[in-house]
């Protein structure tokens, strides 16, 4: 009994061992197989590259202008307070602030009673001494008189000509005038108050033409002169732009805020500007002809440079550039060559050796 039942079990555990490799057999054909068709997939991929899209646009040389833009102050071209020379009371106003005025308008008129009898009287002595002289010039023809008569008369009616000279340049100080022609801005004196010499009375402003006062920074000192181009725009005007050129440079620096002043001088169109406004200045720094021009977002920086890709024979290449100058969206660079294709859109997808698609839309 013992021996039968130890065959059977000896039977039992073969077969079972059989089975159990022939499963392991399959699995392991399986195995294979789905390894030989993952590897013919990946050699697929392999050769078959895929291009990437991007856009282009051909390098041509143009003219390229970078521009220094700053904020300056309008000033008048010419801006007074016309002064008493002389006390007396504000007796008249005959063109008050807000007016027009030509040069040598009279704006008002001091009362000064002195001032008037010393002048009248002045008058009255060189009538007087022209008199005089006239009567010993004929007397002295005659002989009637000595020749020392003769002179302390001619030396009498010239200091009489001086000391009117005097008092009516003292007695015209009453009439205060228009310097220049322009626009009373302001008066400082009530009618009837007493001005006191060098006293202001009036502001006087030549608002026809302007002056725009800037300061800019010492290290574009190089960059501006007489006569650099300016374009002005103002923001409570924003319709109005004018072009001008640089009038004045100034050699000193202020020591405080580092920087230089400059000015342009223009006309006022229809007097519209006024004095404290503020101007936008859009300065011409530098110009480069010939140049190749790219846009600035074509241009990556890293570690090592700044560098762009071009398309050569369908693939991106990447070449370093030397930036020159700066401003808005483009900048001038070395390193590139006419008639390239520059890659503007799909730049940061490329790498260097990448195939490429150019798409339709490219940029001119």
């Amino acid at each position: 009994m013992k021996t039968i039942q130890v065959k059977q079990s000896v039977f039992w555990t073969g077969g079972k061992m059989k089975k159990i490799g022939r499963i392991v057999t399959f699995a392991l054909l399986l195995a294979g197989l789905w390894g030989c068709s993952q590897s013919g997939s990946a050699e697929k991929v392999t050769v078959e590259e895929k291009a990437i899209p991007v856009r282009t646009m051909p390098l041509v040389p143009h003219t390229f202008e970078e521009y220094l833009q700053i904020t300056g102050t309008v000033k008048a071209r010419n801006q007074v307070d016309l002064l008493a020379e002389e006390g007396g009371v504000l007796k008249r106003v005959l063109r008050d602030k807000g007016s027009r005025v030509r040069a040598g308008d009279t704006l008002a008129v001091l009362d000064n009673p002195v001032l008037v009898a010393a002048f009248h009287e002045a008058e009255a002595a060189l009538h007087q001494a022209e008199l005089t002289y006239r009567s010993n010039q004929v007397m002295y023809g005659k002989k009637a008189i000595s020749e020392n008569d003769y002179l302390a008369s001619k030396y009498a009616l010239e200091r009489a000509r001086a000391n009117f000279a005097l008092m009516k340049a003292r007695y015209e100080k009453l009439f205060l005038k228009a310097p220049f022609e322009g626009y009373v801005n302001e008066r400082y004196v009530d009618l009837g108050a007493y001005v006191r010499p060098l006293q202001p009375v009036f502001q006087v402003i030549d608002n026809a033409w302007i002056k725009i006062r800037a300061g800019v920074a010492e290290r574009f000192m190089n960059d501006i002169r007489v006569g650099t181009p300016v374009q002005v725009t103002f923001d409570a005007l924003p319709d109005l732009v004018l072009e001008g050129k640089i009038s004045f440079v100034s050699r000193a620096m202020d020591p405080v805020a580092r920087t230089f002043t400059v000015e342009i001088e223009m006309p006022n169109p229809d007097r519209k500007l006024a004095p404290e406004m503020v101007a936008n200045l859009k300065i011409l720094r530098r110009r480069y002809q010939d140049h190749l021009v790219v846009p600035l977002d074509a241009v990556i920086e890293n570690e090592q440079g700044s560098f762009v890709y071009v398309v050569e024979n369908n693939r991106a290449r990447r070449l370093p550039v030397k930036l020159l100058s700066i401003y808005a969206d483009s900048a001038v660079v070395e390193g590139l060559q006419p008639h390239m294709d520059l890659i503007v859109v799909g730049q940061h997808e490329v790498s260097d050796g990448d195939l490429v698609s150019i798409v339709s839309g490219t940029e001119s």
